[in-house]
This record gives structure tokens, C-alpha cells and sequence, in this order.
């Protein structure tokens, strides 16, 4: 029996595995997509392990549905601060956790979770290579894991896209090596934006993606001179971004739940 907790960030679910004393590697890629079916398992966007951390409180290593590990998940990582939390890992509110792409502060409010990102890089924009209609280029940028932000166009509605269908060109472009996760923006008011992401790794639209809300709001000040902070409201719910004109000191703050606790028989392990 394998004990595990399923969590939410803003609609972004995940399975968190109690991983304190080894029990895995990191190279059971086919169990984590196992584990993340919806349907035929417990079903989430990717799988956590929490492990103790070299110097942190806390170390968690994150694995997209395809069993695949990425360098970071911002939802995720806000998840793992409050499970850190609450069991135990550590009695502050506000500590350090470590990830694969080094350290960030966290800070607990009650179910609302504050991250500091590490600096944004590789800012591009310019590829000329949009085709969609109704929809013109933002940039790239990389928030941890590389984001491609696209912007709706007038009255185009970003609630009548086909996400699933429209992403699946940008996210494969040979402009990217490995590809990219796709964001697709639509400006509400001076201060918020409304935001799909299709992510890579899970292949398909998700409630939320935290590393893509910053992209697509740090993106979106420097194209419409938006100030901090910004509102970006996904299909899972609202998230906060704030930020420093030279886009230092980055924080995702956003509400965090425990969804529930179980326990998974490993595949062939059924009991009779």
C-alpha cells in the first residue's frame, strides 16, 4: 500500500508522496503516469515527492502525467509549502524549499501560499510565426520552465478557444528545443488577464499552470504597461503576480487545498 495526498493549487492537482525516507528514486517514470491517470487511478497533473533537503526544510522533485521530471512547478511547489506545513517538516510560516532549480522563500497564510520564483530568463519575442487567427505573438520566456504567451486579439473570446487544438503547433515549433508550454492571454482591465495554458509534459490544457500565469503576466506589463500586481484569473481560479520593473523579486501567491488522503495498491498487487 502506497500512502499519498492529493492536493489543488488554484484547479492544478497533484499526488504527493511522502518520500523522507528514500522509498523513490525518481526513475519510476511508468508508475508516476500511472499514478496520474484520471479514470483508472487517483488522476492529477503530476506527481511530487517530498524528500528532507540538503539546505531547506524541504525538497520537493516534480514529475509531469507523462512520468517525465521537470525543473519546476509553481502550483506545485506552493502545494508542497503547505504540505511541509502541516505536516510537520517545519513549525514556520515562513521558510526556504528546495527545488531543481534552486531555492525559493514560501510563506503559509492559512490556504493562501506566497512563492518567490527565481529570476525570469531568455526573454525573446519576434519569431513572426503565428498563424492562428485572432491571435498575435507576446514573447517567450522562461519562469522556470520555458512559456510561450500569446495575446487575443479585439473581441476574439479566449473562453471559445480550442485550446487542445489550437496549442499542440506551438508547443512542437522547431523555434524550441524540447518545446514549450503555451499560454493563451486576454486582457480584462488595466491590472488583470484571464490565461489558458496547454502544458508540456501533460499534453493538454489544465486548470492552471503557476509558472505560465507569471510568464503571461510579466509579459503582459511590458506590452501593455500593466503595474504590479497583476490578477491573472484561470479556469481553477485567481492567482496573484508581483514584481519589480527589472522583474526581480517575482512572487506567485495563491490559494492551496488538501483534497484528501488515501492509499494506492501497486499495479498487480490487487487484493483478492
Amino acid at each position: 500500500m502506497i500512502p499519498f495526498t492529493k492536493m489543488t493549487g488554484t484547479g492544478n492537482d497533484f499526488i504527493v508522496l511522502d518520500n523522507r525516507e528514500g522509498r523513490w528514486t525518481g526513475k519510476e517514470k511508468d508508475f508516476f503516469a500511472s499514478v496520474c491517470r484520471r479514470r483508472f487511478s487517483a488522476g492529477a497533473d503530476g506527481v511530487i515527492l517530498a524528500q528532507k533537503g540538503d539546505h531547506a526544510p524541504i525538497r520537493m522533485r516534480y514529475f509531469n502525467s507523462n512520468g517525465e521530471e521537470a525543473d519546476l512547478c509553481a502550483n506545485g511547489a506552493r502545494c508542497m509549502a503547505f504540505y511541509a506545513r502541516s505536516k510537520g517538516f517545519t513549525r514556520e510560516n515562513f521558510f526556504l524549499l528546495e527545488a531543481a532549480d534552486g531555492l525559493h522563500e514560501v510563506e503559509v497564510t492559512g490556504e493562501k501560499v506566497k512563492l518567490e520564483m527565481r529570476k525570469p530568463r531568455d526573454f525573446r519575442s519576434g519569431f513572426g510565426f503565428v498563424h492562428t487567427f485572432g491571435i498575435r505573438e507576446g514573447g517567450f520566456l522562461n519562469t522556470g520552465v520555458p512559456h510561450l504567451v500569446l495575446f487575443m486579439d479585439g473581441a476574439f473570446e479566449l473562453k471559445n478557444l480550442d485550446v487542445d487544438a489550437t496549442a499542440p503547433y506551438y508547443r512542437n515549433h522547431r523555434f524550441f528545443e524540447g518545446g514549450t508550454n503555451v499560454n493563451f492571454v486576454q486582457r480584462i482591465s488595466f491590472d488583470t488577464i484571464q490565461v489558458r495554458t496547454f502544458e508540456r509534459g501533460v499534453e493538454a490544457e489544465t486548470f492552471s499552470c503557476g509558472t505560465g500565469c507569471v510568464a503571461s503576466a510579466l509579459i503582459a506589463s511590458r506590452a501593455f504597461g500593466a503595474p504590479s500586481p497583476i490578477s491573472v484569473r484561470t479556469q481553477g481560479g485567481e492567482l496573484s503576480v508581483e514584481f519589480h520593473r527589472n522583474w526581480n523579486n517575482v512572487h506567485l501567491t495563491g490559494q492551496v487545498r488538501m483534497v484528501y488522503e488515501g492509499s494506492l495498491y501497486p499495479e498487480g498487487e490487487q487484493p483478492r
